[in-house]
């Protein structure tokens, strides 16, 4: 004889089995939407991010239309003209319907920096140049030694590339790699560059340290005074520069000095909804033409 089942129990057996497949079925649910969620927030996030990338583009564009005014309508360059003021983060859109758009920038004069690839003169390191680096390391109060190691890095690289100039020197923290601290490596780079090619240095610009070790008979606190000066009254010419230098240190050679400059750099943020870009670019300004030469993302 068969045992039957209580139909209490058989009702009770058949709500818990609905409320599992009840459960599973909102689990699920759940899931794909969830899902579809995520795509939409990255399929929104990747525009945004496409859109603050072009963004980036126009704050490059907004660098050549003033550094191609400048050139049009002046021989020299100083810190009193309109490239060298930064544009503050400013808002491009109102009540458009778009996300919020903001962009910053600011444009720097490479030339006004120790141009690392003056170290090599050919396939040799150029002496003078070395000493020069010793002198700014010793101003900066980082040890002369990794002036040699830095000098060294650079020839290294640029005999093991395919290339000239050599491609894998395009960014100075990589030849800063040769043992200095986190603390001296953040110091020196607002005063090294390394550009495609031997530059001379840009005295309207360069700082007291830069100039101290460009001109080897120049003290620091005599550099100091002349930057004063010079800030208040910028060099008109490179024959006004020499007069009043060779008044600090008679003898100063114009070898390696300049009043002007071809190579800026270029660095802009950007804001666009969740999007949050920046990025630094190297450009050359020649007449009637700025060329970018590399442009990097920073996290």
């Amino acid at each position: 004889m068969s045992a039957r089942i209580c139909p209490h129990l058989q009702r009770g057996s058949a709500i818990v089995l609905a409320m599992l497949v009840l459960a599973t079925a909102a689990t699920l649910i759940a899931g794909t939407l969830w899902q579809q969620s995520a795509l939409v927030r990255e399929t929104e996030n990747e525009r945004a991010y496409s859109q603050a990338r072009w963004l980036l583009r126009g704050a490059i564009d907004w660098a050549g239309v003033i550094l191609g005014e400048d050139a049009r309508t002046s021989t020299v360059d100083h810190r009193g003209e309109p490239w060298a003021v930064p544009l503050a983060d400013t808002r491009l859109n109102e009540n458009d319907g778009r996300p919020a758009a903001y962009l910053a920038g600011a444009i720097d004069d490479e030339q006004a920096k120790f141009n690392l690839r003056n170290l090599l003169s050919g396939a040799e390191l150029n002496v003078g140049e070395v000493q020069s680096l010793k002198r700014l390391l010793g101003a900066l109060g980082i040890n002369e030694r990794f002036a040699e190691r830095i000098a060294e890095r650079l020839l290294a690289e640029q005999k093991a590339s395919t290339t000239q100039p050599a491609i894998g020197l395009a960014f100075v923290d990589d030849l800063l790699q040769v043992g200095l601290d986190p603390q001296q490596s953040a110091r020196l780079r607002g005063y090294v560059t390394i550009l495609p090619e031997p530059t001379p240095l840009n005295v309207n610009t360069a700082p007291a340290e830069v100039l101290a070790a460009r001109i080897p008979s120049l003290e620091l606190v005599d550099a100091r005074r002349i930057v004063s000066a010079r800030d208040r009254a910028y060099f008109k010419d490179l024959g006004d520069a020499m007069q009043r230098l060779r008044e600090v240190s008679p003898g100063i050679s114009e070898t390696g000095l300049a009043v002007a400059t071809r190579y800026f750099s270029v660095e802009g943020s950007v804001s666009y909804g969740p999007a949050r870009l920046a990025a630094r670019a190297l450009v050359r300004r020649d007449p009637g033409r700025l060329e970018v030469l590399w442009t990097k993302e920073m996290g």
